[in-house]
């Protein structure tokens, strides 16, 4: 890991802070709290340029820490982050000093409910936002299936089952081959968002990928704990998020979207369930606590075109032409 360009009590008191909210929160430790790190680190290697001396917990610190979170925003937004990174940048900072306050290590916090909040609108949406056809999800099917020399078994793999369980990258990414039962169809003890433990769920083209892929492992002499996975210097690590992005990425040339996610592909499943099985269904698929964020975020809107008609069908019904 790169070095820390912050003060060692910085260091320190975060990393008291880590293992406080890890001794109640375990589970999250992959997850939440490590995205919170990362977002931790940026800040304080910024604050190190800004202030060597700058200790997070300083009275003069916490009596400027408005004017100190604006500069940071403002950086941040010139460095060409959106308007939700920005939130959930500063997010990770306010949670510490919540945590501060709680074990009483400073009075108040510097910066929670005294700051212009953010206001978002449609316009200030992270990526654009798809839902794949049956056309594009077979036509992907069909084509890294013929140009095996552009696209692995992993990549093959990863477009099938991120289809076939709907899981976010976070899960998929951190699969093990302790998890797999094969002959079952499922992987067991999947960790979600939120801490929620699943069963990630896969279909028979993808059964026959993993089994070739299992095969190939074996023959090749890959030795690894986890799934997907890359060499480095000699050795099989475990893929990491932006590893599956790039193949994403790669992938989505075929259909012509040069931005694609892997998230694009757990929205397309959800929505395809929802329009078969009907939204309580495709929320449970899902893993979300009610239907309103499946059906806000993951099913997709009528076009103008379609509204139209209806509306159009609905005034008949009532003699309006």
């Amino acid at each position: 890991m790169e070095k820390w360009k912050t003060t060692v009590r910085n260091k320190r008191i975060y990393q008291e802070y880590l293992m406080s909210c890890l001794s109640a929160h375990a589970e999250t430790e992959k997850t939440t709290y490590k995205t919170y790190q990362e977002n931790m680190k940026k800040f304080l290697e910024w604050m190190h340029q800004e202030d060597k001396n700058r200790y997070l917990l300083s009275k003069d610190t916490i009596e400027h820490g408005i004017e100190i979170i604006e500069r940071y925003r403002n950086y941040l937004r010139e460095i060409g982050n959106s308007k939700r990174t920005i939130m959930n940048k500063t997010t990770a900072i306010s949670t510490f000093y919540d945590w501060a306050v709680r074990r009483r290590k400073i009075k108040y916090h510097p910066f929670k409910d005294r700051l212009e909040k953010l206001r978002f609108s449609d316009k200030d949406k992270i990526r654009n936002s798809y839902f794949l056809s049956t056309e594009d999800i077979l036509k992907v099917r069909f084509y890294m299936s013929v140009e095996v020399k552009k696209y692995d078994l992993q990549d093959r793999i990863l477009w099938e089952l991120f289809l076939d369980s709907a899981c976010r990258i976070s899960a998929i990414q951190s699969l093990k081959l302790s998890q797999l039962h094969l002959e079952k169809g499922y992987f067991s003890g999947v960790e979600e968002k939120e801490g929620y433990i699943v069963n990630a769920f896969f279909f028979n083209e993808c059964s026959k990928l993993i089994r070739e892929w299992l095969q190939y492992r074996e023959k090749h002499g890959i030795i690894s704990e986890y799934l997907f996975v890359t060499k480095y210097k000699k050795s099989w690590n475990n893929m990491s998020q932006g590893a599956i992005r790039a193949r994403f990425k790669k992938i989505g040339k075929i259909i012509g979207i040069g931005d694609l996610y892997p998230h694009t592909l757990r929205k397309t499943a959800i929505n395809l369930i929802s329009n078969l099985g009907g939204i309580d269904v495709a929320s449970s698929y899902a893993n979300h606590r009610g239907t309103q964020v499946t059906s806000n975020h993951y099913v997709a809107k009528d076009s103008p075109e379609e509204v139209r008609n209806d509306l159009i069908k609905l005034r008949k019904k009532v003699g309006i032409f």
